[in-house]
């Protein structure tokens, strides 16, 4: 159980480091006067192609999670079911990402 923990907390530092280098990234080309605003706008069906793989994601740990031993089942539901909440969230931003747009 420990291990699954453990691995969730590793991939969310490597997000968090990786999100943290990109925004440094972006303020240094601002304070240079490289970067302008319409130039990196985020596609809003990146968003949802995410959700998707999320989605599917956590749909393979929940059902793999009925074929394995007893003591990994609860760790593989828990973090199926946290992928898939990730990826519906995903999905929901995308929708609303869409409706945004297509108000302005």
């Amino acid at each position: 159980m420990t291990d699954w923990v453990l691995i969730l907390v590793v991939a969310m530092i490597c997000y968090v480091l990786l999100a943290h280098l990109e925004h440094k990234k972006k303020i240094d080309m601002i304070d240079r006067g490289l970067w302008k605003p319409e130039e990196k706008t985020q596609n809003p069906e990146h968003r949802l192609i995410t959700g998707i793989f999320f989605l599917i994601l956590g749909l393979a740990l929940l059902m793999g999670s009925y074929s394995v031993k007893a003591d990994l089942i609860d760790g593989l539901r828990i973090s199926g079911l946290l992928t898939i909440a990730a990826g519906i969230g995903l999905m929901i931003a995308y929708l609303v990402g869409k409706r945004t747009v297509a108000l302005v």
